[in-house]
């Protein structure tokens, strides 16, 4: 009785426990998002506007939403105009409310941290090897084999952990690059950045000024005092 190990039954077992791989990140680009919602009357000192599911802006970025959900977080791009004539410290000159009370967005450097996909787990695929080929039995011996051994799961390891490494690295870069801690926004600047709330649901978002001298107009300088006329002497 001949008994055979195909490419294709090889090929069907991969796709079947490959199907939950490494996934990529696919970068927010919170400049480049053109559907703000705006949360800031008309001549606030700051222009503020949000938009909820900042990872899926771009792509699914499956692995990181999933974490996303299970770690109880909501990642939000923002976009802020200083229309004041100082220097505004974000962590410092505002404050931002979820509802009807303060929030404190979750650092870039904590929050890449829990939502991160994980790296060992792929290492389970170091078991996924396949045997191609076929053999021969009779009376339960094997009369011939023609079998080959395919060390394919240290491959498929490798390749899924270095995806998930660079996929984690992409996005702390990102969370980093766009983090508002301690950002200031000079007079008139525009600045966009990338929010993490430790929030389980969505509700409208406010930015305020945390006390009414960060919105005070710069002082005017001083005006350079004229200089004394010199004395003129007539001839004798």
């Amino acid at each position: 009785m001949r008994k055979t190990f195909t490419q294709v039954a090889a090929a069907v077992s991969a796709t079947v426990l490959l199907s939950g791989c490494a996934g990529s990140y696919r970068a927010i680009q919170p400049e480049r998002i053109t559907s703000y919602q705006p949360a800031a009357p008309a001549g606030a000192p700051v222009d503020f506007s949000y938009r909820y599911s900042a990872l899926i802006t771009n792509g699914a970025n499956k692995k990181y939403v999933k974490k996303e959900r299970k770690r109880g977080y909501q990642v939000v791009a923002v976009q802020l105009r200083n229309n004041t004539a100082n220097e505004l410290n974000f962590s410092r000159d505002l404050e931002l409310s979820f509802g009807d009370r303060p929030i404190q967005p979750v650092s870039s450097m904590q929050a890449s941290e829990d939502l991160k996909q994980g790296v060992a787990i792929y290492l389970l695929y170091v078991l996924l090897n396949v045997t191609v080929g076929n053999y021969t039995t009779v009376n339960g011996q094997i009369t011939e084999d023609n079998r080959v051994f395919l060390p394919t799961g240290p491959f498929i390891a490798g390749g899924n952990m270095l995806g998930a490494s660079a996929a984690n690295k992409n996005m702390r870069n990102e969370l980093a690059r766009y983090d508002l801690t301690n950002k200031v926004l000079r007079p008139g600047e525009t600045v966009y950045g990338i929010m993490a709330l430790r929030e389980t649901n969505v509700a409208p978002l406010k930015l305020t000024l945390r006390n009414s001298a960060a919105a005070a107009p710069a002082a005017a300088p001083m005006p350079t005092p004229a200089s004394a006329p010199v004395p003129t002497t007539s001839g004798q």
